[in-house]
């Protein structure tokens, strides 16, 4: 089976993802091959990826020699962590979400960094299991770190959906509505195409809002749909993720404007 091997390289200035990658283009069925059990696939996988690795860690710490840096090992396993967590049923390129990973793995790093101070206090605390807070969030098979590390990933694959929409988690900030009525009518529409299974596949197909179809079930002017198609977009995948905390806010908020 042939190994993905990175494209040339090519620096995106608009903060998207640097690799779109095809889901029809193996990557994700030899991660898939991995996840079952075929180790010796990993190291392999790895070592064809390791240009577009240290592309991804040069873009962060505007190095170029990134070979013998910290980061550069801390991207690797990061790395290997994608590998483990990938989600095939998740309709998102590897690679994407690969990225995603590392430079969040990378971001945390640094800014623990500039808390030295702070961890060191920190590791003096104790939980009330008699173990210190560090130790358990140091330790993966921890339920805080699970919790941590099951959210993050969530948020990575909530950004790519959107990414394949053509706006980010960041530009949504500036285009959600901000009249409360306004909120609750986009979670309403939101609400009825997520829980639409037939309507939700088709615009995940299409990457494109139903918006007629919508108008014509609520009752609510395409007009209306269509100046806040990317909030609608939003809650219908957030309502179809894995952030519960997030989703039960929502929930609240529905029920405080009923």
């Amino acid at each position: 089976m042939a190994f993905w091997k990175p494209p040339a390289e090519s620096s995106p200035t608009d903060g998207s993802i640097s690799h779109p990658v095809r889901m029809d283009d193996g990557t994700e069925s030899l991660v898939a091959r991995i996840q079952s059990g075929e180790e010796q696939l990993r190291e392999q996988l790895i070592l064809d990826s390791m240009p577009w690795i240290k592309k991804t860690v040069r873009k962060i710490t505007r190095s170029f020699f990134v070979e013998q840096m910290d980061e550069f090992s801390i991207a690797l396993e990061a790395f290997s962590q994608a590998i483990d967590h990938f989600k095939t049923d998740r309709q998102v390129p590897f690679f994407g979400f690969a990225q995603l990973v590392i430079e969040r793995r990378l971001i945390d790093w640094q800014r623990r960094q500039q808390k030295d101070s702070r961890t060191l206090l920190f590791t003096d605390v104790e939980s009330p299991e008699g173990t210190s807070y560090v130790d358990q969030v140091a330790d993966p098979t921890s339920e805080h770190a699970q919790a941590d590390l099951e959210t993050a990933e969530s948020i990575d694959y909530l950004k790519l959906r959107l990414g394949t929409f053509g706006f980010t988690l960041e530009q949504l900030t500036d285009r959600f509505p901000k009249h409360r009525d306004t909120r609750l009518l986009c979670i309403r529409i939101a609400r009825t195409l997520a829980e639409d299974d037939t309507l939700f596949d088709r615009m995940m197909v299409d990457h494109r809002l139903p918006v007629s179809e919508l108008s014509r079930r609520l009752e609510v002017p395409v007009k209306t749909i269509d100046r806040n198609r990317h909030s609608i977009i939003f809650i219908a995948l957030l309502i179809n993720s894995d952030l519960d905390v997030i989703k039960s806010y929502l929930i609240n908020f529905e029920r405080e404007g009923s």
